[in-house]
């Protein structure tokens, strides 16, 4: 029962993403390519969810007053896209079955079969690591205290003051809010939930480079599988395969296997058209919501925009291709002021 559950949060995610992606495209009138709004919704949600979390952690309030927050601004959203974008969500929904059955054949067969082996090739592993079992522990403590990283993770010592390696990102806080509304565990939540998400974003982003790549759908199909029968011959301790079909449920995961290659995918598209606001509103949108994904992603983010970017400034000397750059590196930027504060000693002492 509690697996069937599991896959009906994870539908209910992806509906939730592409709800969040079509949200942002209406509010602001840019037109993203529908194989592109899945991802972007992934990162537009974990944006939002990190505004309403962030000072809520930093005030050190009871986590149900997260839980309720983060449910009106749900019901805001949905009653804007309702009103607003229902058309758009709906032609968008349209458009990924039609882009599905245009690609049938043999090879869409195959793509799938791999993609849902590594899913359970993944649930199958028994891996509970140090960080594993700390970071379960923050979810399994936060519903348990309703407090957030009031304690600690592995012992439920409650802490000195916040620890900014994992306060200042709100991923594992979405898993509590996710076990809370539930009653799943956090292990359940993370193994059979976080874990297949993390895989099918993977394969989403790589179609989609595929597709701006190739014109062809069947060519971005074989770039997809291609990947995939890399990992399952190439995960080694600390490799990117390894954080993908065994560590899948972390945050660090997700910044190994999503997060950087969205940055890639949006360094892509700046690079055949940075012309277009949609590709740097998207470049934007992942910096953003890169740090609420992973703490892994402080500097490493940034960095691979400002190098990509810098490249193309080079060859064109356009001084507001590096402005536009700035902008977008500007939340990483926020964020590591303040954890550099912290590694200095300035701390928020735990009331």
């Amino acid at each position: 029962m509690q697996l069937a559950v599991c896959l009906l949060v994870l539908l209910l995610l992806g509906i939730e993403f592409h709800i969040y992606g079509a949200a942002l495209g209406r509010l602001f009138h840019w037109e993203f390519r529908k194989y592109e709004m899945g991802i972007l919704g992934f990162f537009v949600y974990f944006g939002v969810f990190q505004i309403a979390a962030l000072p809520l952690i930093l005030l050190q309030r009871p986590f149900h007053e997260m839980v309720v927050l983060w449910l009106l601004i749900a019901v805001v959203v949905h009653i804007y896209v309702f009103i607003a974008a229902r058309k758009e969500l709906g032609s968008m929904i349209k458009g990924i079955f039609a882009g599905v059955w245009r690609s049938k054949g043999l090879l869409l067969a195959a793509v799938i079969a791999l993609v849902l082996f590594c899913c359970w090739f993944a649930g199958t592993q028994q891996y509970v690591g140090w960080d594993t079992s700390y970071y379960i522990g923050i979810v399994d403590t936060t519903t348990m205290t309703d407090t957030m990283f009031v304690y600690d993770g592995e012992s439920n010592v409650m802490e000195k003051a916040l620890d900014f390696r994992y306060a200042l990102s709100s991923f594992y806080i979405h898993s509590a809010l996710l076990s809370r509304l539930t009653g799943i565990s956090g292990m359940l939540l993370q193994h059979y939930v976080l874990s297949p998400l993390c895989i099918f974003l993977h394969a989403s982003i790589l179609f989609a480079m595929g597709r701006r790549l190739f014109p062809e759908e069947k060519k971005a199909l074989f770039l997809t599988g291609l990947v995939f029968i890399l990992h399952l011959g190439f995960h080694t301790s600390y490799a990117a395969s390894d954080f993908l079909l065994i560590r899948s449920y972390e945050a660090k995961g997700f910044c190994a296997n999503v997060v950087i290659p969205a940055v890639f995918y949006a360094v892509l598209c700046l690079w055949k058209d940075r012309r277009k606001r949609e590709h740097w509103a998207l470049a934007f949108v992942i910096c953003f919501s890169s740090i609420p994904v992973s703490m892994s992603s402080l500097v490493i983010v940034p960095a691979i925009l400002v190098i990509a970017v810098l490249a193309d400034w080079l060859a064109e000397r356009s001084w507001q291709i590096l402005w536009r750059a700035f902008v977008c590196v500007l939340p990483n930027i926020v964020y590591i002021m303040l954890y550099f504060m912290y590694i200095r000693g300035i701390r928020i002492p735990i009331k």
